[in-house]
Protein backbone atom coordinates (compact mmCIF):
# COMPACT_ATOMS: atom_id res chain seq x y z
CA UNK A 1 0.00 0.00 0.00
CA UNK A 2 1.31 3.11 -1.25
CA UNK A 3 1.32 6.26 1.31
CA UNK A 4 1.42 9.90 0.02
CA UNK A 5 4.09 11.93 1.16
CA UNK A 6 3.86 14.54 4.20
CA UNK A 7 3.67 18.22 3.26
CA UNK A 8 5.02 20.87 5.54
CA UNK A 9 4.11 24.21 4.70
CA UNK A 10 5.38 27.63 6.03
CA UNK A 11 4.24 31.02 6.07
CA UNK A 12 6.37 33.71 6.81
CA UNK A 13 8.07 36.57 4.79
CA UNK A 14 10.51 34.92 2.41
CA UNK A 15 13.34 36.03 0.94
CA UNK A 16 16.10 34.41 -1.30
CA UNK A 17 18.74 35.38 -4.50
CA UNK A 18 17.52 33.81 -7.40
CA UNK A 19 19.85 31.15 -9.39
CA UNK A 20 19.07 32.21 -13.13
CA UNK A 21 17.81 35.26 -15.04
CA UNK A 22 14.69 34.92 -15.89
CA UNK A 23 12.93 37.95 -18.14
CA UNK A 24 11.70 39.44 -15.03
CA UNK A 25 14.60 38.92 -12.10
CA UNK A 26 17.10 39.22 -14.07
CA UNK A 27 20.10 38.20 -13.55
CA UNK A 28 21.74 38.46 -9.69
CA UNK A 29 18.07 39.05 -8.28
CA UNK A 30 16.10 38.22 -5.17
CA UNK A 31 12.88 37.87 -4.83
CA UNK A 32 10.75 38.95 -2.01
CA UNK A 33 6.83 37.67 -0.84
CA UNK A 34 5.86 39.89 1.75
CA UNK A 35 3.02 37.22 2.29
CA UNK A 36 5.58 33.94 1.05
CA UNK A 37 4.88 30.23 1.35
CA UNK A 38 7.19 27.15 1.57
CA UNK A 39 6.34 23.65 0.96
CA UNK A 40 8.52 21.14 2.11
CA UNK A 41 8.57 17.60 1.49
CA UNK A 42 11.41 15.29 2.65
CA UNK A 43 13.61 17.65 3.32
CA UNK A 44 13.59 19.09 -0.19
CA UNK A 45 11.55 22.43 -0.94
CA UNK A 46 8.20 21.29 -3.15
CA UNK A 47 7.34 24.87 -3.82
CA UNK A 48 8.11 28.78 -3.17
CA UNK A 49 5.93 31.67 -3.74
CA UNK A 50 3.41 34.11 -2.71
CA UNK A 51 0.82 32.82 -0.08
CA UNK A 52 -2.17 31.01 -1.51
CA UNK A 53 -4.39 29.07 1.60
CA UNK A 54 -4.15 26.13 2.69
CA UNK A 55 -5.85 24.76 5.84
CA UNK A 56 -2.94 23.45 7.65
CA UNK A 57 0.23 25.37 8.10
CA UNK A 58 3.36 26.83 10.37
CA UNK A 59 2.42 30.41 10.86
CA UNK A 60 6.00 32.34 11.20
CA UNK A 61 4.80 35.83 10.17
CA UNK A 62 6.04 38.27 10.17
CA UNK A 63 9.20 37.08 10.74
CA UNK A 64 11.95 36.94 7.78
CA UNK A 65 12.73 33.24 6.46
CA UNK A 66 16.37 33.34 4.10
CA UNK A 67 18.34 30.66 2.53
CA UNK A 68 21.34 29.06 4.98
CA UNK A 69 24.88 31.03 5.10
CA UNK A 70 27.50 29.91 3.65
CA UNK A 71 31.15 29.96 4.84
CA UNK A 72 33.65 28.98 2.57
CA UNK A 73 36.57 29.46 4.61
CA UNK A 74 37.11 28.10 8.51
CA UNK A 75 39.54 26.24 10.90
CA UNK A 76 37.26 24.19 13.09
CA UNK A 77 40.60 23.82 15.21
CA UNK A 78 40.71 27.46 15.62
CA UNK A 79 37.65 28.47 17.12
CA UNK A 80 39.13 28.52 20.48
CA UNK A 81 41.46 31.11 19.22
CA UNK A 82 39.51 33.36 17.97
CA UNK A 83 41.04 37.16 18.93
CA UNK A 84 43.88 35.76 20.82
CA UNK A 85 47.23 38.08 20.37
CA UNK A 86 46.63 39.55 16.33
CA UNK A 87 50.40 39.66 14.75
CA UNK A 88 51.78 39.22 11.30
CA UNK A 89 50.58 36.02 9.69
CA UNK A 90 53.44 33.47 9.91
CA UNK A 91 54.32 34.02 13.61
CA UNK A 92 50.73 33.87 14.49
CA UNK A 93 50.62 30.47 13.08
CA UNK A 94 53.71 29.70 15.01
CA UNK A 95 53.25 30.85 18.02
CA UNK A 96 49.26 30.53 18.74
CA UNK A 97 47.85 28.41 15.96
CA UNK A 98 50.24 24.99 15.11
CA UNK A 99 50.45 24.68 18.98
CA UNK A 100 46.15 24.47 19.25
CA UNK A 101 45.97 22.13 16.01
CA UNK A 102 48.79 20.25 16.99
CA UNK A 103 46.72 18.70 20.12
CA UNK A 104 42.97 18.22 17.91
CA UNK A 105 43.09 14.98 17.49
CA UNK A 106 41.02 11.49 18.98
CA UNK A 107 38.34 12.47 21.65
CA UNK A 108 39.29 15.86 21.64
CA UNK A 109 38.73 16.82 18.02
CA UNK A 110 35.22 14.92 18.34
CA UNK A 111 33.90 16.57 21.21
CA UNK A 112 35.47 20.02 19.53
CA UNK A 113 34.10 19.44 16.08
CA UNK A 114 30.70 18.76 17.68
CA UNK A 115 30.75 22.03 18.87
CA UNK A 116 32.09 23.79 16.43
CA UNK A 117 29.15 22.87 13.73
CA UNK A 118 26.72 23.67 16.61
CA UNK A 119 27.87 27.02 16.91
CA UNK A 120 27.96 27.67 12.70
CA UNK A 121 24.39 26.47 12.88
CA UNK A 122 23.63 28.96 15.92
CA UNK A 123 25.10 31.56 13.70
CA UNK A 124 22.99 30.63 10.92
CA UNK A 125 25.56 28.75 8.73
CA UNK A 126 24.60 25.32 7.10
CA UNK A 127 26.78 25.15 4.43
CA UNK A 128 30.96 25.37 4.72
CA UNK A 129 34.65 24.79 3.37
CA UNK A 130 36.19 23.70 6.69
CA UNK A 131 40.27 22.68 7.46
CA UNK A 132 40.72 20.28 10.43
CA UNK A 133 44.19 19.58 11.67
CA UNK A 134 47.11 17.26 9.85
CA UNK A 135 45.77 14.75 12.40
CA UNK A 136 43.79 12.09 10.05
CA UNK A 137 41.52 10.97 12.92
CA UNK A 138 40.46 15.30 13.01
CA UNK A 139 39.06 14.59 9.65
CA UNK A 140 36.62 11.72 10.72
CA UNK A 141 35.98 13.54 13.16
CA UNK A 142 34.37 16.22 11.46
CA UNK A 143 33.13 14.20 8.45
CA UNK A 144 30.68 12.45 11.56
CA UNK A 145 29.75 16.00 13.29
CA UNK A 146 28.71 17.35 9.92
CA UNK A 147 27.24 13.84 8.97
CA UNK A 148 25.18 14.47 12.43
CA UNK A 149 24.05 17.79 11.36
CA UNK A 150 22.82 16.91 7.84
CA UNK A 151 24.94 19.89 6.51
CA UNK A 152 27.12 20.25 3.27
CA UNK A 153 30.25 20.77 3.86
CA UNK A 154 34.07 20.50 2.40
CA UNK A 155 36.38 18.89 4.63
CA UNK A 156 40.46 18.26 4.55
CA UNK A 157 43.62 18.61 6.56
CA UNK A 158 46.10 20.94 6.38
CA UNK A 159 49.15 18.98 3.89
CA UNK A 160 52.19 19.74 5.27
CA UNK A 161 55.61 18.40 4.28
CA UNK A 162 57.92 21.20 5.18
CA UNK A 163 60.11 21.78 8.73
CA UNK A 164 58.04 23.87 10.67
CA UNK A 165 54.72 21.67 10.61
CA UNK A 166 54.05 20.06 13.86
CA UNK A 167 54.15 16.15 12.82
CA UNK A 168 57.23 15.25 11.78
CA UNK A 169 55.97 13.24 8.44
CA UNK A 170 57.26 12.33 5.08
CA UNK A 171 55.77 13.29 1.58
CA UNK A 172 54.87 10.54 0.90
CA UNK A 173 52.96 9.87 4.00
CA UNK A 174 51.24 12.60 3.96
CA UNK A 175 49.73 12.22 0.74
CA UNK A 176 49.16 8.56 1.77
CA UNK A 177 47.01 9.11 4.36
CA UNK A 178 45.12 11.91 2.59
CA UNK A 179 44.47 8.93 -0.28
CA UNK A 180 42.84 6.99 2.33
CA UNK A 181 40.77 9.35 3.79
CA UNK A 182 39.63 10.43 -0.14
CA UNK A 183 37.13 7.51 0.49
CA UNK A 184 34.77 9.40 3.32
CA UNK A 185 33.79 11.37 -0.09
CA UNK A 186 30.25 11.89 -0.83
CA UNK A 187 28.04 14.38 -2.57
CA UNK A 188 26.84 16.60 0.12
CA UNK A 189 30.11 15.90 2.48
CA UNK A 190 33.36 16.84 -0.14
CA UNK A 191 36.63 15.45 0.96
CA UNK A 192 38.57 19.01 0.25
CA UNK A 193 41.99 18.29 -1.06
CA UNK A 194 43.89 20.41 1.26
CA UNK A 195 47.21 22.23 1.06
CA UNK A 196 47.77 24.65 3.99
CA UNK A 197 49.47 27.26 1.46
CA UNK A 198 52.39 26.96 -0.28
CA UNK A 199 55.07 27.55 2.42
CA UNK A 200 53.92 24.54 4.42
CA UNK A 201 54.53 22.73 1.27
CA UNK A 202 57.17 21.05 -0.88
CA UNK A 203 57.11 21.05 -4.32
CA UNK A 204 56.18 17.27 -4.74
CA UNK A 205 53.22 17.45 -2.40
CA UNK A 206 51.81 20.42 -4.14
CA UNK A 207 52.03 18.14 -7.34
CA UNK A 208 51.40 15.46 -5.21
CA UNK A 209 48.43 16.65 -4.17
CA UNK A 210 47.31 18.06 -7.74
CA UNK A 211 47.42 14.64 -8.81
CA UNK A 212 45.04 13.25 -5.95
CA UNK A 213 42.94 15.76 -7.07
CA UNK A 214 42.72 15.29 -10.74
CA UNK A 215 42.40 11.06 -10.14
CA UNK A 216 39.54 11.34 -7.42
CA UNK A 217 38.03 14.15 -9.11
CA UNK A 218 37.98 16.00 -5.84
CA UNK A 219 38.09 19.87 -4.82
CA UNK A 220 41.13 21.46 -3.62
CA UNK A 221 41.16 24.20 -1.19
CA UNK A 222 44.38 26.18 0.26
CA UNK A 223 45.68 30.03 0.88
CA UNK A 224 46.88 32.39 -1.38
CA UNK A 225 48.45 36.03 -1.31
CA UNK A 226 47.27 36.63 2.28
CA UNK A 227 50.26 38.96 3.53
CA UNK A 228 52.39 40.76 1.57
CA UNK A 229 55.60 38.96 3.62
CA UNK A 230 54.33 35.65 3.00
CA UNK A 231 54.06 36.38 -1.28
CA UNK A 232 57.67 37.65 -0.62
CA UNK A 233 58.86 34.50 1.15
CA UNK A 234 56.98 32.22 -1.19
CA UNK A 235 58.47 34.16 -4.30
CA UNK A 236 62.11 33.74 -2.55
CA UNK A 237 61.52 29.81 -1.93
CA UNK A 238 60.20 29.01 -5.11
CA UNK A 239 61.47 31.26 -7.52
CA UNK A 240 58.19 32.62 -8.87
CA UNK A 241 55.04 34.32 -7.62
CA UNK A 242 52.63 32.79 -5.68
CA UNK A 243 49.64 31.82 -8.08
CA UNK A 244 52.59 30.82 -10.32
CA UNK A 245 53.17 27.99 -7.69
CA UNK A 246 49.73 26.60 -7.50
CA UNK A 247 49.52 26.90 -11.40
CA UNK A 248 52.73 25.23 -12.18
CA UNK A 249 51.89 22.12 -9.74
CA UNK A 250 48.37 21.57 -11.02
CA UNK A 251 46.77 23.34 -8.53
CA UNK A 252 44.15 26.07 -10.68
CA UNK A 253 41.11 24.42 -11.88
CA UNK A 254 37.50 24.84 -11.48
CA UNK A 255 37.13 22.87 -8.26
CA UNK A 256 39.73 24.97 -6.71
CA UNK A 257 39.05 27.55 -3.74
CA UNK A 258 41.96 30.08 -3.02
CA UNK A 259 41.24 32.17 0.23
CA UNK A 260 41.87 36.02 0.89
CA UNK A 261 43.46 36.62 -2.74
CA UNK A 262 44.98 39.86 -1.68
CA UNK A 263 48.23 40.43 -3.36
CA UNK A 264 47.72 39.86 -6.68
CA UNK A 265 48.38 41.05 -10.38
CA UNK A 266 45.40 42.04 -13.13
CA UNK A 267 46.88 38.96 -15.30
CA UNK A 268 46.56 36.31 -11.66
CA UNK A 269 42.53 38.04 -11.45
CA UNK A 270 42.22 37.28 -15.17
CA UNK A 271 43.99 33.64 -14.81
CA UNK A 272 41.81 32.90 -11.19
CA UNK A 273 38.63 33.25 -13.38
CA UNK A 274 37.87 29.52 -13.76
CA UNK A 275 38.43 28.97 -9.96
CA UNK A 276 36.78 30.43 -6.52
CA UNK A 277 37.82 33.00 -4.13
CA UNK A 278 37.04 32.88 -0.32
CA UNK A 279 36.81 36.87 0.91
CA UNK A 280 37.84 37.00 4.21
CA UNK A 281 37.66 40.50 5.75
CA UNK A 282 36.98 40.20 9.17
CA UNK A 283 40.27 38.07 9.59
CA UNK A 284 42.44 40.24 6.85
CA UNK A 285 41.71 43.04 9.77
CA UNK A 286 42.53 41.30 12.27
CA UNK A 287 45.66 40.27 11.21
CA UNK A 288 46.69 43.49 9.27
CA UNK A 289 46.68 41.06 5.68
CA UNK A 290 44.84 44.19 3.76
CA UNK A 291 42.09 44.16 1.63
CA UNK A 292 40.83 42.07 -1.31
CA UNK A 293 40.00 43.73 -4.82
CA UNK A 294 36.27 43.13 -4.73
CA UNK A 295 35.61 44.23 -7.93
CA UNK A 296 38.11 42.32 -9.86
CA UNK A 297 37.06 39.21 -7.76
CA UNK A 298 33.96 39.11 -9.12
CA UNK A 299 35.48 37.66 -12.09
CA UNK A 300 35.63 34.55 -10.07
CA UNK A 301 33.36 32.71 -8.05
CA UNK A 302 33.16 34.83 -4.88
CA UNK A 303 32.06 33.60 -1.42
CA UNK A 304 32.30 34.73 2.30
CA UNK A 305 34.81 33.53 4.93
CA UNK A 306 34.98 33.46 8.35
CA UNK A 307 38.64 32.12 8.30
CA UNK A 308 38.10 31.02 12.23
CA UNK A 309 40.48 31.32 14.06
CA UNK A 310 42.27 34.96 12.64
CA UNK A 311 38.30 35.82 12.08
CA UNK A 312 36.73 36.68 15.33
CA UNK A 313 33.59 34.16 15.25
CA UNK A 314 31.58 32.45 12.76
CA UNK A 315 29.34 34.74 12.19
CA UNK A 316 28.83 35.71 8.14
CA UNK A 317 26.85 38.15 8.37
CA UNK A 318 29.70 39.67 10.44
CA UNK A 319 31.57 39.27 7.35
CA UNK A 320 29.46 40.85 5.25
CA UNK A 321 28.97 43.95 7.06
CA UNK A 322 32.72 44.25 6.85
CA UNK A 323 33.39 43.76 3.62
CA UNK A 324 30.79 46.05 3.13
CA UNK A 325 32.78 48.64 5.27
CA UNK A 326 35.97 48.08 4.29
CA UNK A 327 35.03 48.33 0.77
CA UNK A 328 32.76 51.49 1.40
CA UNK A 329 36.29 52.96 2.46
CA UNK A 330 37.92 52.39 -0.53
CA UNK A 331 35.10 54.41 -2.21
CA UNK A 332 33.35 51.00 -4.11
CA UNK A 333 31.02 49.20 -1.65
CA UNK A 334 29.08 46.38 -3.05
CA UNK A 335 25.59 46.07 -2.70
CA UNK A 336 23.66 44.56 0.48
CA UNK A 337 22.14 42.58 -2.38
CA UNK A 338 25.13 41.32 -3.80
CA UNK A 339 26.91 40.58 -0.52
CA UNK A 340 23.97 38.45 0.97
CA UNK A 341 24.17 36.85 -2.19
CA UNK A 342 27.65 35.85 -1.77
CA UNK A 343 26.40 34.81 1.88
CA UNK A 344 24.24 32.24 0.04
CA UNK A 345 24.22 31.39 -3.19
CA UNK A 346 27.54 32.89 -4.51
CA UNK A 347 29.38 30.83 -1.80
CA UNK A 348 27.23 27.12 -3.16
CA UNK A 349 28.10 27.80 -6.02
CA UNK A 350 32.06 28.35 -5.39
CA UNK A 351 31.69 24.95 -3.79
CA UNK A 352 29.58 23.33 -6.61
CA UNK A 353 26.81 22.92 -4.40
CA UNK A 354 23.68 23.23 -6.46
CA UNK A 355 20.78 21.86 -3.73
CA UNK A 356 21.78 24.57 -1.39
CA UNK A 357 22.43 28.58 -1.38
CA UNK A 358 18.79 29.69 -1.90
CA UNK A 359 14.89 29.01 -1.57
CA UNK A 360 13.75 27.81 -4.41
CA UNK A 361 11.74 24.40 -6.06
CA UNK A 362 13.96 21.36 -5.43
CA UNK A 363 16.42 22.58 -3.30
CA UNK A 364 17.37 21.50 -0.03
CA UNK A 365 15.12 23.31 2.73
CA UNK A 366 18.14 24.77 4.76
CA UNK A 367 16.44 27.99 6.20
CA UNK A 368 17.43 30.76 8.41
CA UNK A 369 14.74 32.65 10.40
CA UNK A 370 15.29 35.85 11.61
CA UNK A 371 13.79 37.80 14.16
CA UNK A 372 11.20 40.50 11.94
CA UNK A 373 11.67 42.85 14.89
CA UNK A 374 14.98 42.95 15.97
CA UNK A 375 16.01 43.52 11.86
CA UNK A 376 13.17 46.53 11.96
CA UNK A 377 12.56 47.39 15.53
CA UNK A 378 9.43 49.22 16.42
CA UNK A 379 9.42 52.83 15.48
CA UNK A 380 11.74 52.35 12.23
CA UNK A 381 10.66 54.34 9.17
CA UNK A 382 8.51 51.91 6.64
CA UNK A 383 10.73 49.64 4.24
CA UNK A 384 10.62 50.69 0.86
CA UNK A 385 12.11 48.30 -1.07
CA UNK A 386 13.88 45.05 -1.15
CA UNK A 387 16.87 46.67 -1.59
CA UNK A 388 16.21 48.85 1.62
CA UNK A 389 15.14 45.28 3.49
CA UNK A 390 18.04 43.82 2.54
CA UNK A 391 20.72 46.59 3.43
CA UNK A 392 18.51 46.50 7.38
CA UNK A 393 19.38 42.73 7.32
CA UNK A 394 23.15 43.65 6.46
CA UNK A 395 23.59 46.03 8.97
CA UNK A 396 21.66 44.37 11.66
CA UNK A 397 21.15 40.72 11.38
CA UNK A 398 23.57 38.21 13.57
CA UNK A 399 23.28 35.72 15.88
CA UNK A 400 21.14 37.62 18.32
CA UNK A 401 18.58 38.36 15.63
CA UNK A 402 18.31 34.82 14.75
CA UNK A 403 14.80 32.59 15.85
CA UNK A 404 15.46 29.52 13.83
CA UNK A 405 17.82 27.57 11.90
CA UNK A 406 16.72 24.87 9.18
CA UNK A 407 18.48 21.74 7.93
CA UNK A 408 17.16 19.79 4.74
CA UNK A 409 13.73 20.66 7.03
CA UNK A 410 14.90 19.69 10.15
CA UNK A 411 14.87 22.65 13.18
CA UNK A 412 18.17 22.86 14.68
CA UNK A 413 18.69 25.73 16.17
CA UNK A 414 15.28 27.07 18.10
CA UNK A 415 15.60 30.46 19.85
CA UNK A 416 11.94 31.16 20.02
CA UNK A 417 11.11 28.31 23.02
CA UNK A 418 9.53 29.53 25.35
CA UNK A 419 7.66 32.47 24.06
CA UNK A 420 3.87 33.14 24.81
Amino acid sequence: MAFAMSVTTYRAHILTPVSAASPTNGAGAWRDWVDGRLDVESGKIRSVGPWRRTPRYTDLRPHLMLPGLVDVHAHVPQLPVCGVHPDNLLDWLQKWTFPLESRFRGARARTLSAGFVREMLGHGTTTAALYTSAWPDSVTACFEAARAARIHAWIGPPLMDDDDAYRSVTTAQVLDEARQLARLDSPSLRFAVTPRFALSCSPDLLRGAAHLAREFNLPVQTHLAEQREECREVRRRFGRRYLDVYDRAGLLGPRSLFAHAIWLTDRDWQRLSVAAVAHCPTSNLFLGSGVMDWWRARSARVGLGSDVGAGPDLSIFRVARTAWIVHSMAGSAPSAAELLRAATLGGAHALGFHDVGSLEAGKCADVVLLDAARVIPPGAPDVESTDDLLSRILHRAGRSSIRQVYVSGRVMVDNSRGES
